[in-house]
């Protein structure tokens, strides 16, 4: 898995690319919760991301809960399996999705 990060229209955007699983969740929780603590609103691009477990699911509750007092966090580009994940799971009705 490979973790972009860049700014787009003032907003810090994190974009990982391949799968969000017990190999690869540690890395990327530890990455949106230090950026999560650095600013007030993310944008999770998941147009590179494949699939995500359940690990993956909780890195990013505790992100968009750390978040959820300040300036949120957004996804957005779900693709369609990741997304029927998200609906199962219940994450799309707590989720802001774009």
């Amino acid at each position: 898995m490979t973790i972009n990060v860049y700014e787009e229209n003032g907003a810090t955007v994190i974009a990982p690319e391949g799968k969000i699983d017990h190999v690869t969740v540690e890395e990327f929780e530890s990455k949106i919760l230090e950026l999560g603590k650095e600013h007030d609103a993310l944008t999770l691009d998941m147009a590179g991301v494949e699939y995500v477990s359940s690990a993956a699911l909780r890195a990013i509750l505790n992100a968009n809960d750390l978040l959820e007092s300040k300036g949120g966090l957004t996804l957005r580009n779900v693709n369609k399996k990741v997304m029927e994940i998200f609906n199962i799971t219940g994450f799309a009705d707590y989720l802001i999705i774009q």
